[in-house]
């Protein structure tokens, strides 16, 4: 957000944001609270690979969707070694083109299904599920949409 200041309704869902981030999930936190907020964390699969995680608070929120990044590993590599990012937008790995250089763009939502019902930590669940999911995908050569709900 490049207006410096957040208004005072997204001020106050931000704030209930990171009370409940910091309750169910204190591995992720805010930080640019007045700037170009985000939130960063990491987080150790299953399979005990740490990956960190970015998700971009847009400057329409709650109304707009987040953007959610894989930062750490990056680039991230397909079963064939093919990397994630050459595929854009691409619904059998749930990616989008990303934006962000190497860092992985990952679908949590869809951008016309997003809604401010939706939270920010609904969105790092969804985060790591599709980690467990990349995973699968790199043992088993399916693609990531086989392992996931195809609801949004």
């Amino acid at each position: 957000m490049n207006t410096g200041k957040w208004k005072p309704h997204q001020q106050y869902r931000l704030a209930i944001e990171q009370k409940i981030l910091s309750g169910n999930m204190p591995d992720f936190a805010f930080y640019e609270p007045l700037g170009d907020t985000y939130v960063y964390g990491t987080w150790t699969s299953s399979r005990g690979k740490a990956y960190t995680i970015q998700i971009t608070i847009p400057s329409a929120f709650p109304d707009e969707c987040p953007g959610c990044y894989i930062v750490d590993p990056a680039p991230l590599a397909c079963h064939d070694g093919t990397m994630i990012n050459s595929y854009g937008n691409c619904h059998e790995l749930h990616c989008w083109e990303s934006d962000k250089g190497e860092w992985t763009k990952i679908c949590t939502y869809k951008p016309a299904n997003w809604s401010a019902a939706h939270s920010l930590e609904k969105v790092i669940q969804k985060a790591l599920l599709w980690i467990e999911a990349y995973e699968a995908h790199l043992t088993t050569g399916k693609n990531i949409a086989e392992f996931l709900l195809s609801v949004q």
